[in-house]
């Protein structure tokens, strides 16, 4: 027997979930995030001492801000972040417009820089970065107001589908009235009437516009808000993936909830309290609150679950978008849905988990140690700058000794060397600043930032050309490695979700700008036609490698090409040549390769024909015979022609007589179908000699126009009968 799940039971589920998953107020990952964004910050390491020194080493910040402008390089350096692969071979134009679109969606419609830097400073700041992206059909409502609108501009307004009157006043046009008055007076003393017209009238009115347009839309969450089942070791395989947020009582109003039920919820501000956000904003010290005058704004904790239950009993777990107040406690949705929305990233992932390591984690205990170390130093040289004396007690005035100042004067009552002496302190900067190089090349050599890729180091130039290029290589493959890993797991899948949400909801053409034109786009057309794939670019670096060695294979072409003598085939063609000059353009960080130089391809049609040459006044010679022999052939025809029609009108003519006289005379009870018979034949023999005769004419007309071209104007040439071809140019 089928048994359905309960809503007690789908409750009592999500909080079992909520409480128990990954990223959950209180945990170690909450912790391990905290910890990572107060050194970030830069916040004190809470072991200070009053009065001794309390500065602060930078290595997570300095660390990740080198990082992260390599990376968004890598994928920003051009406006196409990803390409479309087609799938058959038909497909190749049409895949280049939609990878253009896809491109344009990220980057024009939801900011595409601004998505990568948050997504990936948080991965390399918190171990995972996590954006959303779904499709955005929520219905905008916006508020206009309008004044002294006329009643021609009143209707007009009014017959829009998508207002809603508030508020409307209308009054009498006093200047329209005036207006009116006057021509009234002017028709009168001409001796004219007009008649009397309804009052116009002026309008006032206030009304609600409901806007609706479907779009992709993406979104950086906060690491804290992304919940996820504890054994889940991607999103995908995961039986529980959850975002909480906070939304006000009108919020939840506006998306469609019963307001009754909305208005019985309590208020959390459990979030806002969450140390992680506490640091980030950086009101550790403070405490924050949402209390409201006005209870359509108090925020309630929201949480937005996609969870695979059995929900219809079959024995087969369905996902589903379950949006519930509190952990639980109040479900508001209850849906099926098709997939998580939410894509993940992660510098240095750990296989068979879900979380990875972030690079904040490889320099903590670099920072610490060089704090205290920093700490030690400069207490170490305070003492040595403001030594520490010994003194006969009752000798020396103290006030005088502990006030530091230059010129200032102790006062003793006895000689100084008798009843003071200083107390010799060792200097530690020799063992320190060592100990400060050395944590550095820690540091260099877990995250492949060097002083190099800086810019830091002044003897950079005296070290070996081939020493700076080694350590440059190694922290380059560092870093290509994240990029890497990057774009084959949380990119790729971004730009997926945003492929499939594409072609399934959007049903409507749209005209974008792709390539300096406006093209349309109606997405729905692409279902299972194209596969995608991520191309990442290589940086500056490699864009100037790759440039290289274009221009070394463009060179090699250009030397084929002129060894066949500047034919296309058959080892290079201008169709190989272009693609080496388009692939040097787009590395070079240019666009619109059309600017620079013309695809083969499109210079074929824009090439105008060559005229045939002007003919020889031996081929004029040649066509003049042609042209008389050809109007001698047709008189001689003429004349053939006009014997067989009056031989056939007379023919016909007999017979309709002869076809008549049996009528007359058998009284139309003979057999006339053999008489038509022959009447029918004779009219067949006419149709054929109309045809020849049309023959003729034919080529009556194409000897005119070779005659015509003997006299300078354009034709064809034809050869002369009985001898070779006469070939022209």
């Amino acid at each position: 027997m089928v048994k359905k799940i309960s809503e007690l039971e789908i409750k009592s589920i999500i909080s079992s979930e909520i409480n128990n998953s990954m990223g959950f107020m209180g945990g170690a990952l909450s912790e391990s995030r905290k910890k990572s964004l107060e050194y970030y910050m830069g916040e004190k390491l809470g072991t200070e001492v009053d009065g001794r020194s309390q500065v602060v080493s930078t290595d997570v910040s300095d660390t990740i801000e080198t990082i992260l402008p390599n990376l968004l390089r890598v994928f920003t350096s051009s406006d196409q972040v990803v390409r479309c692969e087609p799938v058959k071979a038909e497909d190749v134009e049409l895949a280049d417009q939609v990878t253009n679109y896809i491109n344009y969606i990220f980057n024009k419609d939801n900011n595409g820089f601004s998505v990568l830097y948050t997504w990936f400073k948080d991965a390399l700041l918190e171990k995972n970065g996590i954006v959303k992206v779904y499709w955005d059909d929520a219905e905008k409502v916006e508020q206009e107001t309008y004044e002294n609108l006329s009643d021609y501009e009143y209707d007009l307004l009014m017959l829009e589908s998508d207002i809603e009157v508030i508020s409307e006043e209308s009054f009498p046009d006093e200047y329209a009235l005036t207006r009116l008055e006057q021509l009234k007076q002017e028709a009168a003393l001409s001796g004219q009437v007009i008649e009397d017209t309804a009052t116009p009238m002026l309008h006032n009115c206030i009304i609600k516009r409901t806007r609706s347009s479907g779009k992709v839309k993406i979104e950086n969450i906060p690491p804290e808000e992304f919940l996820i089942q504890r054994s889940a070791k991607t999103i995908e395989d995961a039986s529980f993936v959850a975002q909480r947020v906070l939304k006000t009582r009108s919020d939840l109003i506006e998306m469609g909830y019963d307001e009754d039920i909305v208005n019985n919820l309590p208020t959390s501000n459990n979030i806002l309290y969450n140390d992680e956000s506490l640091v980030r904003n950086s009101t550790i010290d403070e405490s924050p609150t949402d209390d409201s005058p006005d209870d359509s704004t108090a925020e309630i904790e929201i949480f937005e679950c996609y969870v695979k239950v059995d929900m219809d009993g079959d024995g087969v777990a369905e996902l589903r978008k379950i949006i519930c107040a509190g952990t639980g406690n109040v479900i508001l949705e209850n849906m099926p849905c098709d997939f998580i929305p939410f894509c993940s990233l992660t510098p240095i992932p750990m296989p068979h988990r879900f979380y990875g390591r972030s690079v904040s984690e490889l320099v903590e205990d670099v920072q610490l140690v060089k704090s205290t170390v920093m700490r030690q130093l400069l207490d170490n040289m305070y003492l040595t700058n403001n030594n520490r004396v010994a003194i006969m007690d009752g000798m020396v005035n103290l006030d005088d000794l502990l006030t530091s100042r230059p010129g200032g004067v102790v006062r003793t009552k006895q000689p100084p060397s008798q009843v003071m002496m200083p107390m010799q302190n060792q200097t530690i900067s020799q063992q320190a600043f060592p100990l400060l190089e050395y944590l550095d090349t820690v540091r260099e050599s877990r995250t492949g930032v060097t002083r190099y890729n800086q810019g830091m180091d002044a003897d950079a130039l005296n070290k070996t050309a081939t020493g700076v290029n080694a350590l440059m290589s190694q922290s380059q493959m560092r870093m290509e490695l994240i990029a890497r890993v990057f774009a084959e797991t949380g990119v790729k899948d971004l730009f997926k979700r945003i492929f499939e949400l594409t072609c399934k909801y959007q049903d409507k053409e749209r005209v974008v700008e792709l390539n300096n034109q406006f093209i349309p786009v109606k997405p729905t057309e692409w279902r299972n036609r194209y596969n995608i794939s991520i191309t990442v670019g290589l940086g500056t670096g490699s864009s100037e490698q790759q440039i290289g060695m274009l221009n070394n294979i463009l060179e090699r072409q250009l030397q084929a090409f002129q060894l066949q003598g500047g034919q296309e085939y058959p080892m290079v063609s201008l169709k190989n040549i272009y693609n080496s000059l388009a692939k040097i353009i787009e590395n070079a960080g240019l666009k619109n390769v059309e600017n620079y130089f013309v695809n083969p391809d499109q210079g074929k049609s824009m090439v105008q024909p060559k005229q045939p040459p002007a003919p020889t006044p031996i081929e004029k010679i040649e066509f003049a015979r042609i042209a008389s022999e050809e109007k001698r052939k047709l008189a001689s025809l003429e004349l053939e022609l006009k014997a067989i029609k009056g031989s056939n009108a007379k023919m016909l003519l007999e017979n309709e007589i002869k076809m008549k006289e049996l009528e007359l005379k058998y009284n139309a009870q003979i057999d006339s179908a053999q008489i038509k018979a022959e009447a029918d034949l004779n009219k067949m023999l006419v149709a054929e000699s109309t045809k020849d005769f049309r023959d003729a004419q034919q080529s009556q007309q194409n000897l005119q126009k070779q005659i015509e071209s003997l006299n300078g104007q354009p034709g064809t040439s034809k050869a002369p009968t009985g001898s070779e071809p006469i070939k022209q140019g």
